[in-house]
């Protein structure tokens, strides 16, 4: 289950830590959309950034469980269209709380872990290596974690 609070809280903080980890390049949070309906903004993702040449489409996610359902990231479907495209990339990045981890999917990954019959992205995927799910170096603070997302230059290799 999230908490909503911390889950925007999460993305105040990432915006933060992404700005640090890459000084003057360009981040934009995409407004929510308001329309007095829960869950009913068409957005694409969360924020726009572009870095390294590279146009990045980030969607943030909080959960306290080891796991987080593809029913709680209806973002995935809006990123497929972007998917394949020069120069730009897609990318689920959750904060496991309970877990301390912070983690980046590929939205071409979680696409293709539900096309394999499976119902959400696990911490257990990082150590079975069937996906390429980056864990991102981050240190835990006092409730959130300070992370580096550089690695995700380097695609998780």
């Amino acid at each position: 289950m999230s908490n909503t609070k911390l889950g925007k809280q999460f993305e105040s903080i990432f915006r933060k830590d992404w700005k640090r980890c890459f000084p003057n390049t360009f981040i934009y949070r995409l407004p929510d959309q308001i329309t007095g309906y829960k869950d009913t903004s068409q957005n694409p993702c969360d924020f726009l950034a572009f870095n390294n040449n590279t146009l990045w489409m980030l969607e943030c996610k909080e959960t306290t469980e080891g796991t987080i359902n593809f029913s709680k990231i209806p973002q995935l479907e809006r990123l497929e269209e972007y998917i394949g495209l020069d120069h730009v990339e897609q990318y689920i990045i959750v904060w496991y709380s309970q877990y301390d981890k912070v983690i980046a999917c590929p939205a071409s990954e979680a696409l293709k872990m539900k096309k394999d019959g499976k119902k959400s992205i696990s911490l257990k995927m990082l150590t079975d290596k069937s996906y390429n799910i980056i864990e991102v170096p981050s240190t835990k603070k006092r409730v959130f974690m300070e992370s580096d997302y550089t690695c995700l230059l380097n695609k998780g290799e």
